[in-house]
């Protein structure tokens, strides 16, 4: 079984979708841990906040089954397949770890860069893994944590 982080995020309908997208998750692999969820300003267009969470699973899926398994899981819960990059999601969910794997494995940048640029990523990763090492350099990931700390991000209840 590989052991995963996956990001996940909505800002329509995210009390909506985000329950859901978890439930159909779990039906994918085995959730082990989920962080708080978080509240963050659109990043790149003008839209609704979003809802941004992590959650630590594991997988007998290859990182290619797992990345088409979750495209199709967005497309099931609203997500049009040629959506723009900076647009509203109804739900996204992101492989940023996959079992210490690095570089472009079956398409898909490992580990993901967002990790190192938004605290949206960055902080709900932390929270359940704080002392996870990047893959590529062997660095901690909370020495990343004093640079993004400033960026707009608010804890929620939910």
């Amino acid at each position: 079984m590989a052991r995963i982080y996956l990001g996940i995020g909505s800002n329509l309908n995210p009390d909506v979708q985000i329950p859901g997208g978890l439930a159909a998750l779990a039906e994918l692999v085995t959730i082990v841990n989920e962080s708080p969820w978080y509240r963050s300003p659109a990043v790149g267009f003008d839209g609704p906040d979003f809802i941004n969470l992590v959650v630590e699973a594991e997988t007998p899926m290859t990182v290619r089954e797992l990345a088409a398994a979750l495209k199709e899981l967005e497309v099931r819960f609203g997500r049009t397949p040629d959506a723009v990059k900076f647009s509203s999601r109804s739900l996204d969910v992101d492989i940023l770890l996959y079992d210490g794997l690095s570089g472009v494995v079956d398409g898909v940048r490992l580990p993901r860069r967002d990790i190192r640029q938004f605290a949206f990523v960055l902080r709900p990763l932390l929270d359940i893994a704080p002392d996870v090492i990047c893959p590529q350099n062997g660095h901690c990931y909370a020495e990343d944590w004093p640079a993004l700390a400033d960026q707009p991000l608010t804890r929620i209840e939910h």
